[in-house]
């Protein structure tokens, strides 16, 4: 893989999705994922990029195919489970979510496990515990 190619087109990809280009965004990962079909970060983006549109499940099909790349990508547990929630699929919404605070537990991102235990808390609330 070639670093500085990747590099330039996350730039590339997020800028655009800075600028509420959410399409020229996916125009821009398609072919990032032309070039490199297995790079987690593409469909990452992809995903962000639906969720924003409201396309819900390109959304998690995207985010879903980034962490079967990468299990340990816990900002796509995260936003799946955010997905998840907005379709009230509150079971999935908890499972996602746990799974990305144990992750940034692990890597000692405390302010994002926050953010899941405080989502969690929400979930939890509105399923009705």
């Amino acid at each position: 893989m070639d670093g500085n190619f990747l590099r330039e087109y996350y730039i590339l990809i997020r800028n655009k999705i800075l600028d509420t280009r959410f399409e020229a965004a996916i125009a821009s990962a398609d072919k990032l994922l032309s070039a490199y079909p297995r790079d987690e970060w593409g469909y990452y983006y992809k995903g962000v990029c639906f969720f924003a549109l409201e396309k819900y499940k390109e959304s998690v099909r995207n985010y879903t195919i980034a962490l079967q790349l990468n299990p340990g990508l816990a900002k796509a547990y995260f936003n799946l489970g955010v997905c998840f929630y907005i379709v009230r699929k509150y079971d999935l919404a908890l499972i996602n979510i746990a799974k990305a605070m144990i992750i940034f537990t692990k890597q000692k991102e405390l302010e994002k496990k926050q953010r899941c235990v405080d989502a969690l808390k929400v979930i939890q609330i509105e399923r009705g515990e």
